[in-house]
């Protein structure tokens, strides 16, 4: 069934049969971003990887884009895919479409895990002004300085000291899929209306919440918070890894996920 909003993109990866898995990434991030993560986690799990709207090869994303709809779109992905029930990971704005969808869609959850993430609103610590006026800037920028710019603020300085290489990656997958910028406003004007706190009580999938201590974007008290208000959550925190830490340590995120995602298995 065709999705009234156009076309929304996914992949599936790993054995039929196995326990599905959503990935959702961040603002202005397409599928292509997860880089060696997908392959980690494709012996163990039914991978899906998800273009979230106006990213990749999904269809454009309108400015009344909100978080409710994108989770939506995330049930519709599972509908196409004949996938009844799945685990989900979401990092930052993927994170806010993941809380979003264990609210909306609580029967088609089994665990859930928070990357990086905030659940929005007033009760949510604000990234620095000095850091919202770095990324504002490099906006500004023709994009291979944006994604240099970019990168200094979602990277540790000691993952991006030791491997330069990954900016030109990220510059790649940017030539192969441009990044409207209508886009990436209509993702961050849905990503400021963000507010789950109030209903962040009522999530009764397994929880378990990410973050690098070296987070420059989105402070980390956000996943301290997220952990504090979801029932039973637990919090684990990644010593030196900056905001993007699934592409800073790949093989830590996968062997987080497998622990608590498959409990059985250890």
């Amino acid at each position: 069934m065709p999705h009234p909003q156009g076309h929304l993109h996914y992949e599936l990866l790993g054995r039929a049969g196995a326990p599905a898995l959503v990935l959702l990434r961040g603002l202005g991030r397409s599928l292509r971003h997860w880089l060696e993560l997908p392959t980690l986690l494709a012996p163990n799990f039914r991978v899906v990887l998800v273009d979230n709207r106006g990213i990749g090869r999904s269809a454009p994303a309108p400015l009344s884009l909100d978080i409710a709809a994108m989770a939506d779109d995330v049930a519709h992905v599972l509908d196409r895919a004949h996938i009844e029930r799945c685990h989900l990971f979401g990092m930052s704005l993927g994170g806010m479409i993941a809380q979003r969808f264990a609210l909306r869609h609580p029967e088609r959850l089994d665990r859930l895990v928070l990357g990086c993430s905030t659940p929005g609103g007033r009760h949510a610590r604000r990234p620095a002004l000095r850091t919202l006026a770095r990324m504002l800037h490099a906006a500004t920028r023709p994009r291979p300085e944006a994604l240099q710019r970019s990168a200094e603020i979602t990277l540790s300085a000691e993952f991006l000291r030791r491997h330069p290489e990954v900016v030109a990656r990220w510059v790649s997958i940017d030539v192969a899929e441009p990044l409207p910028r209508r886009t990436v406003l209509a993702q961050a004007l849905a990503a400021a209306r963000h507010d789950s706190w109030e209903e962040l009580p009522t999530v009764r999938a397994p929880t378990l919440v990410v973050c690098g201590d070296a987070d420059g974007l989105i402070p980390p008290e956000n996943s301290r918070r997220l952990a504090e208000r979801i029932p039973g959550a637990s919090l684990v925190w990644l010593p030196g890894a900056g905001h993007d830490f699934a592409t800073e340590l790949p093989d830590k995120t996968a062997e987080l996920l497998r622990s608590f995602l498959l409990p059985d298995a250890r």
